[in-house]
């Protein structure tokens, strides 16, 4: 067997004991197969302080390569504390089957082999192999390990891998140990300097977690081509420093499906794979996927990468795919792959297709807004704006809340100032984007609600009608509209009457307003005009003033009061009755009557006094102020000169109508 070999901080020496290692069973042949267990191969030895006694190992004993000359003791003993965990292809296990001249992947994680508290840090790695095998560095694996760390895959962090050139164990360096692959951590931060080996002590700049006995390698182990059909065995191990020199170990059992003359035949993948581009989605639609094979194909597999995947690899499915998956948005150059049952890998396609995913949706800003209520069908619209990861390339304003098709008609290349309905009435806008790949962007968070109303109010009645004669003197004016009015508007400067008399607004609601006069004419003709600034509520004025007349009416007859009755003379202090036909000295008097008007009109009482030798003129001598109708008035004659005196009395209203004189 070949063996691989590396070191994480162990200082080992070379032992001369081999038959006390040989009679621990570390040399030997199992089942006759080419095999070497590792513990009965495996001599790791500790470099003692300050002084060494030169000594070399036998072929075919797994001696740790060193820099120094003696050995004192060899890694021999099981670590009961250490563990090891591998896994093939990226799924923990310990077998594999893999046809001539496959590859498939190995990683080990080991724990618990060195005692950190004892200054021994660090973890050495060996891989043992069939005699002719090849070796190669990792790949970035991402094994389920648990506890795994990133930063152990080869491709990560060690640009040299597993240096099958340059092995310890040379003519002219270890000239009696076998050939040893080891890791080549040369000129990285992880190099102890002396043995070319990582250390994990959380040191500065040569930690991998921060944990000191914690480590893990990858390696990739090629099946030479012509290799007999069967089983065989390979071992890893880990060795270190725990309380004596240790180490644990895993055998790994790999079958070789077919011999050297068995099926060495790629898949070839057919032409006509394609896949949807640009992708909306982060899973592209793939299709034409097809392969075809001597034996059979077993498996499909996409990846953005032009190197085969392994035929072990994560990822192959029975069927071709119909999708492929990325986890973010971007440029992908998709490989398409199949595999047989031999473990035949494709070549790389000869035509990958080349797929741009823009799976982002634009996004509308906040502040889209539009005018309402709106007195026109095309309505305003503002602040319609949106973003892109991309670049917005279309506009677009709808009614409904369900996202419009990217192919549709009506996008428009820049942001809509206005958008137009087809009829008055409710509604609500929704503005939209999509970008350069076809991604519409999400139902707008608040739309706008609208109300379009283009109708211009009318006045629909009046009361009084136009044309009206005959009105109650001072009666009120109602005005009905066709729709609701916005009572802002309709104000006595807005609504007017002449000729010019009182006039107040006393009520307007709904369609309706309600305005009084006062102090008019009777029998005179009026005429309200309705302004056209007179506006409904959505803002529509009148399309003209609306001026309409009407004529009060004619003033009532007027009747003239009755006679006075109940008439009686009394001195001047008003309660003292002068009889008729005495004498008095009095210079005034007082006299008092009933007075009544047909129409209720209030009445004043009229005395004209004359010498009994005289004729009456009709002229009053004194008159009482207007009292109601039906009461007494009181009237007080003054300056009365000597002499014989008659009278007469009679009631006159307040519109001046005058009753028949009565002597009294």
């Amino acid at each position: 067997m070949k063996k691989a070999v590396v070191e994480a901080g162990i200082h080992p020496e070379e032992s001369s004991e081999l038959a006390a290692v040989q009679s621990q069973g570390i040399i030997g042949n199992v089942s006759g197969r080419v095999r070497t267990n590792l513990v009965a191969s495996l001599v790791m030895i500790l470099l003692l302080t300050g002084f060494c006694v030169t000594s070399y190992f036998l072929p075919n004993a797994n001696a740790w390569p060193t820099k120094y000359s003696s050995c004192s003791a060899c890694h021999t003993q099981v670590d009961p504390d250490g563990t090891i965990t591998t896994a093939i292809n990226g799924i923990v296990g310990t077998s594999v089957t893999v046809a001539p001249g496959g590859t498939f992947e190995v990683d080990w994680r080991v724990t618990n082999v060195t005692n950190a508290a004892g200054g021994q840090v660090g973890i050495g790695f060996e891989i043992n192999l069939p005699s002719g095998w090849g070796l190669a560095k990792g790949t970035v694996n991402s094994p389920a390990i648990p506890g795994w760390n990133a930063v152990w895959d080869a491709a990560d962090g060690v640009p040299a891998g597993w240096a099958t050139a340059n092995s310890y164990s040379t003519a002219t360096e270890f000239p009696n140990s076998p050939v040893g692959y080891t890791i080549n951590y040369d000129t990285t931060a992880w190099d102890t300097g002396s043995r070319n080996a990582a250390y994990d002590n959380a040191a500065a700049g040569k930690d991998l977690d921060g944990i000191a006995d914690n480590m893990g390698t990858d390696a990739i182990v090629t099946v030479p081509a012509g290799t007999a059909a069967g089983t065989y065995t390979i071992v890893v191990m880990g060795a270190g420093h725990d309380s004596s020199k240790s180490h644990v170990e895993q055998a790994i059992t790999v079958t070789v499906s077919s011999g050297g003359g068995g099926d060495t035949t790629k898949p070839v993948v057919s032409a006509g794979f394609a896949a949807t581009t640009p992708s909306l989605s982060k899973t592209i639609p793939v299709s034409g996927f097809a392969a075809t094979d001597n034996t059979g194909v077993t498996g499909y597999i996409i990846t953005t990468s032009s190197t085969a995947p392994l035929a072990g690899a994560a990822g192959w499915t029975g069927t071709a795919p119909t999708s492929y998956t990325v986890a973010a948005d971007g440029s992908y150059t998709l490989y398409p792959w199949a595999k047989d049952a031999a473990g035949n890998v494709s070549n790389v396609y000869g035509s990958p297709v080349a797929v741009f995913v823009d799976s982002t949706k634009p996004v509308v800003s906040a502040g889209f807004a539009a005018t309402t209520p709106s007195l026109s069908r095309t309505i305003t619209v503002s602040g319609f704006a949106a973003t892109d990861a991309n670049a917005v390339t279309g506009y677009m304003i709808t009614t409904s809340a369900t996202a419009p098709l990217a192919g549709g008609a009506g996008w428009l290349g820049t942001a809509p100032t206005n958008y137009t309905v087809a009829s008055d009435g409710s509604f609500t806008l929704y503005p939209w984007a999509k970008d350069t790949y076809g991604n519409v962007s999400a139902v707008y968070g608040s739309p706008v609600a609208v109300v379009v109303d283009t109708v211009k109010p009318t006045v629909s009645s009046t009361v009084p009608v136009n044309g009206a004669t005959a009105t109650t003197l001072n009666g009120t004016v109602t005005l009905n509209f066709s729709e609701n009015v916005n009572c802002t508007t309709v104000t006595t400067s807005t609504v007017t009457i002449s000729p010019a008399v009182t006039w107040t607004r006393t009520s307007c609601s709904g369609t309706q307003a309600v305005f009084q006069p006062s102090g008019q004419a009777n029998s005179t003709s009026y005429t309200v005009t309705v302004g056209a600034a007179v506006a409904d509520t959505a803002g529509n004025t009148l399309a003209a003033s609306y001026p309409f007349s009407y004529t009060t009416s004619a003033p009532a007859p007027n009747n003239a009061p009755g006679a006075p009755a109940t008439l009686v003379q009394y001195k001047s202090d008003g309660t003292t009755v002068l009889t008729k036909g005495l004498y008095t000295n009095l210079t005034t008097l007082i006299f008092k009557g009933t007075v009544t008007d047909p129409d209720s009109d209030t009445v004043q009482l009229d005395i004209e006094l004359a010498d009994v030798t005289a004729g009456f003129t009709g002229t009053p001598t004194c008159s009482s102020t207007l009292v109601a109708s039906g009461s007494t008035a009181a009237t007080t004659c003054s300056g009365i000169t000597n002499g014989r005196f008659k009278w007469q009395a009679r009631a006159t209203d307040s519109k001046g109508a005058t009753g028949s004189w009565t002597q009294y």
